[in-house]
């Protein structure tokens, strides 16, 4: 099983690096922050090095509370801590999603500006829609991949079902960490756009919000650790093989056959179910594959061609060329560039 450590996942160094830069140009004592989440001042500017998902959203937390600003800084309009939580708090008594929405827009609105948020509905697909105040304040896009995280992911929270991205654009160049686009943002792609948004099947809008304050409470508690990850209530398909995968993977990852079969479906309904959900079964094997890997290489010294059985690779070569994909580094200089205080 995975410890609960890792039972996030990790998250890509630019976000560690680019985070340090925001915290640097706004005075605050970047080493002492770092320290305070046990995090190797060593770590910045390692492309290849990932980041424990909990450490990196404890440094977001503290800039954020530091800053005094739930943007940091990245939106040009100053959103006091307590922001995200008081949208919550109108939003979680509404009866349907589309009503949540709605209400959560017009509070941005509000206390940001006229027109940060809109929604449109058409041809059975609902599109959110971002206006940054102040683009150019957004460094390396820090604020805009944030605010398309924030509303789908407590949009799923809200009616407990994971919603299913069928496009996300973004108003900029494919960035050099593009590849973690396809854990975070799920779906269709398109860059370079006239606008940030993201789109989902429109029935969703109609479905009802399962939620209370007392769940609220907890939620908030969570966040920003709660963005980082895909949300999946626990009644997703992609959420059952997730822990199937999870603990079956040092006995060799199971087959899609072999999963379809202990879920009592046939493996074409599986996979007609999972696109319904935003995903393949690929994608979730990936996934759970990277975080193994990442974990092993970073606190044993298991051999590397060990680690690629492991994780379900009976070629040591084509573990390599998986993991050159997943993190951009092969295991062998991944595990050279971590030591163990920082996982």
């Amino acid at each position: 099983m995975q410890d609960d450590k890792s039972k996030y996942g990790s998250a890509s160094n630019h976000y560690l690096t680019a985070l340090c830069e925001v915290a640097a140009n706004n005075q605050l004592h970047v080493e002492r922050l770092l320290r305070r989440c046990n995090i190797e001042p060593s770590a910045i500017n390692k492309p290849g090095l990932r980041i424990p998902t909990e450490k990196l959203s404890r440094l977001q937390l503290l800039v954020w509370r530091l800053l005094r600003d739930e943007s940091a800084c990245l939106c040009g309009i100053p959103m006091k801590p307590g922001t995200y939580e008081m949208m919550g708090e109108l939003t979680v008594h509404q009866p349907t999603l589309r009503q949540a929405i709605t209400k959560g827009i017009a509070f941005y609105n509000l206390v940001v500006a006229d027109n940060f948020i809109e929604i449109s509905a058409q041809e059975d697909r609902a599109e959110l829609i971002f206006h940054l105040p102040v683009p150019h304040a957004d460094h390396k896009y820090l604020f805009a991949e944030m605010v398309l995280l924030a509303w789908h992911r407590y949009s799923s929270w809200l009616i407990a079902s994971s919603i299913p991205l069928t496009k996300v654009k973004f108003n900029y160049a494919p960035p050099p960490h593009i590849h973690e686009y396809h854990y975070l943002f799920p779906g269709e792609h398109e860059f370079n756009c006239s606008h940030l948004s993201i789109s989902f099947p429109d029935h969703y809008l109609s479905k009802p919000v399962k939620q209370s304050e007392g769940s609220l409470s907890s939620f908030m508690k969570r966040c920003p650790l709660e963005l980082f990850r895909q949300y999946k209530s626990d009644y997703s398909l992609t959420s059952e093989i997730r822990h199937l995968l999870i603990s079956d993977i040092e006995n060799g990852l199971l087959t899609i056959d072999l999963v379809a079969s202990a879920l009592h479906m046939t493996s074409r309904t599986l996979m007609r179910r999972l696109k319904d959900e935003g995903t393949c079964f690929q994608q979730i094997k990936d996934v759970v594959r990277r975080d193994r890997a990442v974990l092993l290489l970073t606190q044993r010294s298991t051999p590397i061609s060990l680690i690629a059985e492991l994780v379900g690779f009976t070629d040591p070569a084509a573990f390599t060329r998986a993991f050159r994909a997943w993190t951009g580094e092969t295991p062998r200089k991944f595990r050279a560039m971590h030591k163990e205080e920082i996982t």
